[in-house]
């Protein structure tokens, strides 16, 4: 009687829970799909530096694995289908044991986390303001406004490995040796003085520290990981409290399916006997 009572509480605690986890894959999906359409070049995806450099292909990628898992939840639930909720826990399970190992990777190979990530940076860098990376300029200019940071490794200097801002005498653009207006310190938030990182890459730093962020982004990054110790706490104790609800609800309720599946025919040998 209890498991009759429970099961429906069960079953749409699940439905609304992979309803919602469906919502936001879709809505992922369909922004990296408007940011693909929307470029004038073809994408070519050769390596992991050029998936983590292309945020559309990642906004797609994720929004694929959400829509999938939230509609494998969804159906699984209302249709009480144990081999789509069979797929959906195992799936979130893994999807958990990844996420896991790549958290104790990134934190015991702390310096090789860092490096890959330096040079993801650095072509990011390169790509900035090439055709059919608009969405990858936008981010870098995001990024480097939140962070209060400038390029990757060696920080401001990074931007040389740009084509606009690169400081061989040969190059002809009037941003040679300069950065990008993102990594300025802007005094003034209501007009946006686009040309204020102009041959910031001559100076030294202590001189450019009052003209431009010094710090790298990556470096930012951690730094802020740190000091926001606590909401990061949080972020992960919530995603995954939420992981293990989706694998706990979809087990008990495949258990329960398949129990009253087992009584059902146990009724059924009875009355023919």
């Amino acid at each position: 009687m209890a498991n009759q009572d429970t099961r429906p509480v069960v079953k749409y605690l699940l439905f609304v829970f992979n309803f919602l986890f469906w919502i936001f894959g879709i809505a992922l999906l369909a922004i990296g799909i408007w940011a693909l359409v929307e470029r004038e070049s073809e994408t070519s995806i050769n390596s992991h530096v050029d998936f983590f450099t292309d945020p559309a292909i990642v906004l797609i990628v994720v929004g694929v694995v959400a829509f999938i898992l939230g509609f494998s939840g969804c159906i699984g639930a209302i249709r009480e289908n144990c081999v789509l909720l069979t797929i959906f826990y195992i799936s979130i399970a893994i999807l958990f044991l990844v996420e896991l190992i790549g958290g104790i990777m990134a934190f015991a190979l702390k310096g090789k986390f860092e490096q890959e990530a330096n040079d993801i940076v650095e072509t990011a860098i390169m790509r900035y303001r090439q055709s059919g990376y608009e969405d990858l300029t936008n981010f870098i200019d995001f990024s480097q406004r939140t962070f209060e940071c400038c390029g990757g490794e060696k920080s401001y200097q990074d931007w040389t490995k740009n084509k606009y801002f690169n400081c061989t005498p040969d190059n002809p653009s009037r941003e040679r040796c300069g950065v990008p207006y993102s990594c300025c310190i802007q005094t003034d938030e209501d007009i946006i003085n686009t040309q204020c990182g102009y041959n910031t890459q001559e100076l030294a730093a202590v001189t450019a520290n009052d003209k431009i962020y010094v710090v790298g982004c990556v470096e930012a990054l951690l730094d802020n990981i740190k000091t926001k110790s606590y909401i990061v706490g949080v972020t992960v104790i919530m995603v995954a409290a939420f992981q293990i609800t989706g694998i706990v609800l979809a087990y008990v309720l495949c258990r329960e399916i398949e129990n009253e599946k087992e009584r059902y025919n146990r009724s059924a040998r009875a009355r023919l006997s």
